[in-house]
């Protein structure tokens, strides 16, 4: 499962660069060749394109400290739980959702950039939840420590 785990995050991280290639691409060519973005449908600076931009925001400034504090939350009930193949395969799926999460608002922000005809905050945002989604890659030592029972009384 950690191998399907590790395929998952890289085949989803590729997939959103991939994207984002061929749309920055295709603005770039178009604007070189002196015809205007042709994906800009909303301009950023009237009420459609602001709205836009605060619901991209929100989303992305929402879920990113949302997903990780839930994946953290459910790690801990996890820690409680017997060893075995339940435990293990209820940490990937949780995973899996925190990293969908946050590949969301990636996505998102990648697409008010597209729609925007390349306005540049939107790539900021990307960026923000490339670095999470980055954070959330998974390995077996970090799964150990996740699911490993903590002391109450420490502060670790």
């Amino acid at each position: 499962m950690e191998k399907e785990l590790t395929m998952f995050f890289y085949l989803v991280y590729a997939l959103i660069i991939v994207l984002l290639g061929v749309m920055w691409y295709a603005n770039y060519a178009s604007v070189q060749a002196g015809e205007g973005s042709p994906l800009a449908l909303f301009d950023p600076q009237t009420k459609a394109g602001m709205a836009i931009q605060y619901c991209v925001i929100l989303y992305t400034l929402c879920i990113i400290p949302g997903a990780l504090y839930w994946f953290k939350s459910k790690c801990r009930r996890l820690s409680e739980m017997e060893e075995g193949y339940e435990k293990y395969r209820q940490y990937y799926m949780y995973a899996r959702l925190r990293a969908s999460a946050i590949a969301s608002a990636m996505l998102f922000s990648v697409l008010a950039y597209i729609l925007m005809g390349g306005y540049q905050p939107m790539m900021w945002l990307a960026a923000i939840a490339a670095v999470a989604f980055v954070f959330c890659k998974p390995n077996p030592r970090k799964t150990e420590e996740d699911l490993s029972k903590k002391d109450p009384d420490s502060t670790y």
